[in-house]
């Protein structure tokens, strides 16, 4: 493996994604580069920054300078710029970003994003998978998918198969798909629904994802550096 790269995210500098380059296996893929999202995903200041990104593609925190009767020198507040009226009532989290979730409900809740459930407040909830991957719905959580306004949350999408399964369970479920937010996307949309990505590859414009029996890497018989997924890696040098 080489040495780490940091890339700043264009809507916050303080947000960086680390990559490393090399050579590495997913699930399903080789990737040339493996992306860090613990810090992103654990460390509760960079969650609630990839909260605050995720939460443009909704409301808008418009910061303005002026005096309120003399109480407030400078404060912020959230515009609702429109970018859906479909209001959002469950957040499902996957990938481990159940920290990016909850933040992301309480950005929602303070710009006064619309939902329709009865308490007005947000759902914010872990879905299980099967040994195919296939999303679990248990009987306590359908109704917090049923007939609701779903925004999924991932680490990355990287060729949208995951994704896709997610959308079609949450179909299957009578719950309705208003948005897709990730930290890293390697694509545009997924099953005709728009990925809004705090990352995107135009951010690492080399990086590749490859079938291993199409692996340019593997042709070139350069070892792999570790087995990589969205919660780690595993190296063959340790």
């Amino acid at each position: 493996m080489q040495e780490q790269v940091k890339i700043s995210s264009k809507s916050n500098a303080d947000l960086v994604l680390k990559a490393i380059p090399g050579h590495f296996s997913s699930d399903r893929f080789h990737v040339n580069y493996y992306i860090d999202m613990t810090t992103l995903k654990m460390r509760q200041r960079e969650s609630k920054l990839v909260a605050e990104v995720m939460a443009e593609q909704y409301v808008k925190k418009v910061k303005l300078d002026k005096d309120i009767m003399g109480m407030q020198p400078a404060w912020e507040s959230m515009v609702n710029l429109g970018a859906t009226k479909t209001p959002i009532d469950t957040i499902i989290c996957m990938d481990g970003c159940e920290v990016i979730g909850a933040y992301l409900a309480e950005e929602l809740s303070i710009g006064g994003f619309p939902s329709n459930n009865k308490h007005h407040s947000f759902y914010v909830i872990t879905p299980e998978f099967d040994k195919s991957g296939q999303m679990v719905v248990n009987k306590n959580i359908k109704p917090m998918i049923h007939g609701k306004n779903v925004l999924i949350v991932l680490a990355t999408a990287m060729s949208g198969r995951t994704i896709s399964k997610a959308i079609g369970t949450i179909l299957a479920y009578g719950g309705k798909v208003t948005g897709l937010s990730v930290i890293f996307a390697n694509v545009d949309e997924v099953d005709g629904y728009p990925v809004h990505a705090v990352f995107t590859r135009d951010d690492l414009p080399n990086f590749k994802l490859s079938d291993p029996n199409a692996c340019e890497d593997c042709k070139a018989k350069k070892p792999l550096d570790a087995v990589v997924n969205s919660y780690g890696f595993n190296s063959f040098e340790d």
